[in-house]
């Protein structure tokens, strides 16, 4: 068979173009689960806190935080699977015939990886980023997060 060499060039779908939405696609997915992730250890905390208000209501703060422990183990959720923030900022309040278990924290997901320039504590300010990293705080996600559970609540 003869060749077209007359400068024609084929119109299609291009291995470089086929890599790129290949690429577009899987950072779009592997961000979607990160995001998914994080509100899916929200709920699980969250059924871990109504699941003690409801079935230990007279419990002290430390049986209460024993039974959270197990009910983690049980649902598969380590401690890795929240910052540090989660565990810092739980509260349980037991009152005799009433519990209250709470907690706050932040889930930050980079689309396109963490900003480089950070201090030695991990901080860095905005206003000295240049290049990537400027990019880098601009894209990312921070998803505030505060489970809550009291007796007798059914929404908090």
């Amino acid at each position: 068979m003869d060749r077209d060499l007359s400068g024609h060039h084929e119109r299609g779908f291009s291995m470089i173009k086929f890599l790129l939405w290949l690429t577009l696609l899987v950072t779009l997915v592997w961000n979607g689960f990160l995001v998914f992730q994080a509100h899916y250890n929200h709920w699980q905390a969250e059924d871990v806190f109504e699941l003690l208000v409801e079935n230990k209501r007279t419990a002290s703060a430390e049986e209460a935080r024993k039974q959270m422990n197990k009910l983690f183990e049980l649902k598969y959720i380590t401690s890795d699977d929240f910052p540090e923030e989660f565990f810092d900022n739980l509260s349980i309040k037991a009152t005799g015939s009433a519990l209250e278990i709470s907690s706050f924290y932040q889930v930050t997901i980079w689309p396109l990886g963490s900003v480089e320039a950070r201090d030695a504590d991990g901080s860095y300010h905005p206003d000295d980023l240049n290049g990537l990293d400027i990019m880098r705080d601009k894209v990312r996600l921070d998803i505030e997060f505060e489970p809550y559970a009291i007796t007798g609540s059914v929404d908090p």
